[in-house]
């Protein structure tokens, strides 16, 4: 029977994240704590010692090439607003400084950044879209719950980042957005690739745009 304790690393994860960032000003602490560790060794540590698989990245053949292709469009999206509306992207003061206050010196961000196009969006898949729903096996109001907690924390990332109010309300509405569209491509295509993808190549794509933004 699933127990209220069985939420508890889809609660801990907006917490974690939330705390490493504004209260320890620290981005290291959130790639040792979320991604490493809730989103990576929990889940296996978890399956490994029930005995069970991690949710596999299969299911129809077709997934893969869709993933592509959404990886692909994924990719174009940051990089067509900087070319386009580069307004709602910020310039390389403030960027700076929201990096600053999360203990990162904009001069040698290339590490993070690198850490972030990598391992961001398929750590976060994995948990948010695989481990999670395949542990919980939410209804439709699970399923809410699980977007808004993924969702909540972006206000002290993406949100962040954003260089004006309208920015931040449009950034902020693609993410629950986004993630939607990611749990729905799991179901659609019984296989996390298409969300694994699509999420890595957005990510890849604005690491690539706050790269060139900082020089």
């Amino acid at each position: 029977m699933q127990t209220r304790w069985e939420w508890l690393p889809a609660v801990a994860a907006p917490v974690v994240v939330t705390a490493g960032l504004l209260a320890a000003h620290s981005a290291a602490l959130v790639f040792l704590a979320y991604h490493f560790g809730l989103c990576l060794a929990l889940p296996w540590l978890v399956s490994w010692r029930r005995g069970r698989d991690l949710p596999a990245l299969r299911g129809d053949p077709a997934a893969v090439g869709v993933g592509l292709g959404l990886a692909v469009v994924g990719l174009a999206a940051p990089l067509l607003a900087w070319r386009w509306w580069p307004s709602l992207l910020p310039d390389a003061a403030s960027l700076g400084a929201v990096l600053h206050g999360w203990g990162v010196d904009a001069a040698a961000a290339g590490p993070v950044l690198v850490f972030l196009a990598v391992v961001n969006g398929p750590a976060e898949e994995l948990f948010w879209r695989g481990w999670l729903p395949a542990r919980l096996r939410p209804g439709r109001g699970g399923r809410v719950l699980l977007l808004m907690l993924f969702s909540s924390y972006h206000t002290v990332t993406v949100g962040a980042l954003a260089p004006s109010p309208a920015a931040a309300a449009l950034m902020l509405t693609l993410v629950p957005a986004a993630a939607a569209f990611w749990t729905w491509s799991v179901r659609r295509w019984r296989s996390l690739w298409p969300a694994v993808l699509s999420h890595a190549g957005a990510t890849l794509g604005y690491v690539a745009v706050c790269r060139w933004i900082l020089g």
